[in-house]
């Protein structure tokens, strides 16, 4: 089998993230990479002996003729390069957010379905095998009856390093993270209730909503920005509840209140948790022509995206 060739764009420290789960599998291969900064690009073009680093995102593109590309930039950068991208008709893995606003994945969703570009978004948490695990928990007593997910983002630890810009919408930029939660372990939302106010942040900081999935669970989301906790979920089921706090660890909790570790496989304690089996359903996307869940492409993210405003309106 011939190894699926990646064009890298972007070097920052999430790039290292994925060149070490890609040296780790084998069967994909960066083979060139391109930064604004072209020495960091130089650095990890040694470090991982990636064959050719180019000066541009065309050059790359010329020099390797890559069988996709994966999108590491700034969440600032990520939707005028995707949109450029996009034309070029090679399958594309790209980190969220796509766009800072709902409007730019609209229409990056729109573009790539127009040109029928296979894309990923880099949605991680979706591959962590604790979640699967615990699904698998809650499917083997019946079925799951809701899911309760806390966002809390300590934004007063952050909030000064962030461009206006960015900070402005937080709610997209990150805490997209732990609402996809609530799509991935429960489905289509709908019946959504939302009350949203703003302490100090203008488009909000303290966000409560509860919903209808799909699945049949009723769906909660609870977020206060400068209040101090953090990111967790919780699973309720018959006789049994799972729970993730932080997310990258989980136990359950049986009807006898006994409670049980859920251990992360070996791949989410060597590396960035989430990001082998990403980088494999991106491999395999490339090969196969089809993202399979629960991989996120363009359109689906958008979906994500949406709630996210439904969540964070305030009346």
């Amino acid at each position: 089998m011939s190894k699926v060739r990646i064009g890298i764009i972007g070097a920052g420290e999430i790039t290292r993230k994925h060149l070490d789960v890609i040296a780790d599998i084998g069967w994909i291969e960066a083979v060139g990479i391109t930064s604004r900064t072209r020495s960091k690009a130089e650095h990890l073009a040694q470090e991982y002996g990636i064959p050719v680093c180019s000066d541009d995102v065309e050059s790359l593109i010329e020099e390797v003729r890559p069988d996709a590309l994966m999108v590491l930039v700034s969440v600032e950068q990520t939707y005028q390069l995707v949109t450029k991208l996009i034309p070029y008709r090679l399958p594309l893995f790209l980190e969220k957010p796509p766009g800072l606003i709902p409007d730019q994945t609209k229409a990056l969703a729109e573009l790539a379905q127009e040109h029928s570009v296979q894309t990923m978004v880099g949605f991680n948490r979706r591959y962590y095998s604790v979640f699967r695990k615990g699904l698998d928990v809650i499917r083997d007593k019946g079925p799951l009856l809701g899911i309760s997910v806390d966002g809390h983002e300590r934004f007063w630890k952050i909030k000064d390093s962030l461009s206006d810009t960015k900070r402005s919408n937080w709610i997209y930029a990150n805490s997209t993270h732990t609402i996809d939660l609530l799509r991935f372990f429960g489905g289509e939302p709908s019946n959504i209730h939302a009350v949203a106010h703003n302490y100090i942040e203008k488009n909000g900081d303290q966000f409560a909503a509860i919903m209808d999935l799909d699945s049949g669970a009723i769906g909660r989301y609870n977020a206060h920005w400068y209040s101090p906790g953090g990111w967790s979920t919780v699973l309720y089921g018959d006789g049994v509840t799972v729970e993730f706090k932080p997310l990258e660890s989980g136990t359950w909790t049986d009807n006898q209140f006994e409670t049980h570790e859920i251990k992360p496989d070996d791949v989410d304690q060597k590396f960035k948790p989430g990001f082998y089996e990403q980088m494999k359903a991106f491999g395999e996307m490339i090969i196969n022509g089809n993202l399979t869940w629960p991989g996120q492409d363009l359109a689906s993210s958008y979906r994500t995206i949406q709630l996210a405003e439904k969540v964070s309106v305030r009346e």
